[in-house]
């Protein structure tokens, strides 16, 4: 899969209603399908694993590094992370044909970061808490 260059993942979350509020852009973005699988296997397969399709428990982890900026979104995230609060979230992937993924997801792990005369960062990872669409 080639990157393209210049362009950031843009990170909305709902406000109210339908209202949809950029949090902003991530520097670096890693976006995982989980799927864990059912096994089947019995004594008839001889010792060949077998799953079961279409079953099993599908995730989507989502984890965002970005340069820190303190404003409403910034809060609201902050309070989410420490209520354990599910929040629904849009996440526009650029690329030659854009997707947005979107669904309710918890934040699982929030972190601040700065150093001398260097910008404030974060880290955040998101877990889906329900059914992701993909458009």
């Amino acid at each position: 899969m080639a990157a393209q260059k210049g362009r950031a993942v843009l990170v909305k979350f709902n406000s109210t209603g339908s209202t949809y509020v950029a949090v902003g852009g991530a520097r670096e973005i890693t976006l995982t399908i989980n799927n864990e699988p059912v096994d089947i296997t019995n004594s008839d397969d001889a010792g060949i694993r077998k799953l079961l399709e279409g079953a099993g428990v599908n995730s989507i982890s989502i984890k965002l590094q970005g340069v820190y900026v303190e404003d409403a979104a910034a809060a609201a995230i902050r309070v989410d992370a420490s209520t354990n609060a599910h929040r629904n979230y849009q996440f526009v992937m650029p690329g030659t044909v854009t997707k947005t993924y979107q669904g309710s997801f918890m934040i699982a792990s929030y972190e601040e970061a700065g150093s001398y005369n260097g910008a404030a960062t974060y880290n955040i990872t998101l877990e889906s808490a329900g059914a992701v669409t993909i458009s």
